[in-house]
């Protein structure tokens, strides 16, 4: 079996997904994360897609080198990102061409639901609004746990009001009561000294995890932070690589690593990622807001990987534009996602819609 072509389907600052097709019949979908899907196309076409036709979708390994290794000099996210939307789908095209659910290949079923949190992406809302949106995710879901943010962002240029932060975990906590856990993220807004400060005022609270509190790249300050505040640190969503993956779990700079499949190079990367875990005895809780392709690859992920055994990210935001491509929802139940069982990644896309309404570039 050979790969034929890609076909990219992208909305600025909303969707891109990747298709691959062989010239068996079979093909298979996947997901990069959409930051720049402007860039990851110029990416994808000239960089990745010249490298992978004629390849066998079976040799991960060669596909890989030829496209990251070989590519060094341009490594990092962008490539990295584009990347694992390929990965991804030769996944879902593996598991279709051998009937297979993509878990039962990456080491097979260990958990058949995956617990969630309810994920806010808000940072305009009024307290009491931010408040009232979580507790009705609450209801909806019957979650039992729900992160929210905190800070600026950063990039923003914004200077952080730990006083606005504290009343706002106050409410979210207020709102949910004490027996729901409550994660925040900082999303790399403070300094390590801003970090503590906000715990100090917040410890109240009983804060479940902070999530990447300092800038995502500062290994020696979430050392220092992990060594520091009484709550676990969940940082990892920006990596890329295996060495950033060992460098900051084997240093103890965090306790919660986030490596996410469609960002971090895809399913075989984010199994490496699941190992540091497993040695260094940390939980792999993955970053992953895509309610899509993504997100069922993140799925399969922590059906197949005992260290996923924290909450999984659900983003409760209702404009999701990719789970509108979804021929049927996920399924949740009781605060769960089940895993689905068909072959591949289980899902079926409305490529009817997405031709209608998508950019497509063949």
């Amino acid at each position: 079996m050979k790969i034929t072509n890609i076909t990219c389907y992208k909305k600025e600052m909303g969707l891109f997904y990747i298709k691959v097709d062989t010239d068996e019949g079979v093909y298979g979908f996947g997901e990069s994360s959409p930051m720049r899907p402007d860039v990851l196309m110029q990416i994808m076409n000239t960089v990745i897609k010249p490298q992978v036709i004629g390849m066998d979708p079976f040799q991960g390994e060669k596909i890989e080198e030829a496209v990251l290794r070989k590519h060094y000099k341009i490594s990092g996210q962008l490539l990295a990102s584009a990347y694992s939307g390929l990965e991804i789908a030769l996944w879902d095209l593996k598991g279709r061409y051998l009937n297979q659910p993509v878990y039962n290949l990456l080491g097979g079923l260990y958990r058949d639901r995956i617990p969630l949190y309810a994920s806010s992406m808000s940072r305009d809302l009024t307290h009491r609004e931010e408040a009232d949106k979580i507790r009705e995710a609450i209801e909806r879901l019957q979650v039992k746990a729900v992160k929210i943010k905190v800070g600026p962002r950063f990039g923003t240029g914004l200077p952080v009001d730990l006083k606005d932060d504290e009343l706002k975990v106050k409410a979210a906590r207020e709102a949910i009561g004490p027996d729901c856990k409550l994660m925040i993220d900082g999303n790399s807004s403070y300094t390590y000294i801003q970090a503590v400060q906000l715990y100090e005022r917040i410890k109240q609270y009983d804060i479940h995890h902070f999530e990447e509190p300092c800038p995502y790249y500062d290994i020696d300050t979430y050392v220092k932070l992990a060594h520091t505040l009484p709550v676990p640190i969940h940082v990892g969503e920006q990596d890329w690589n295996i060495y950033t993956f060992r460098d900051f779990i084997s240093k103890g700079a965090c306790h919660l690593y986030a490596a996410d499949p469609v960002k971090c190079g895809g399913l075989s990367s984010a199994k490496r990622a699941a190992a540091l875990c497993r040695a260094f005895g940390i939980h792999y809780v993955p970053h992953n807001t895509t309610k899509g392709v993504g997100f069922a690859a993140a799925i399969h992920l922590a059906a197949s990987s005992p260290e996923c055994s924290n909450y999984y990210e659900y983003n409760i935001e209702k404009n999701s534009t990719r789970e509108r491509y979804l021929k049927q929802p996920f399924e949740v139940k009781d605060g769960c996602v089940l895993v689905p069982h068909k072959p591949g990644l289980g899902i079926e896309l409305d490529e009817e819609l997405m031709e209608a309404t998508l950019e497509v570039i063949r």
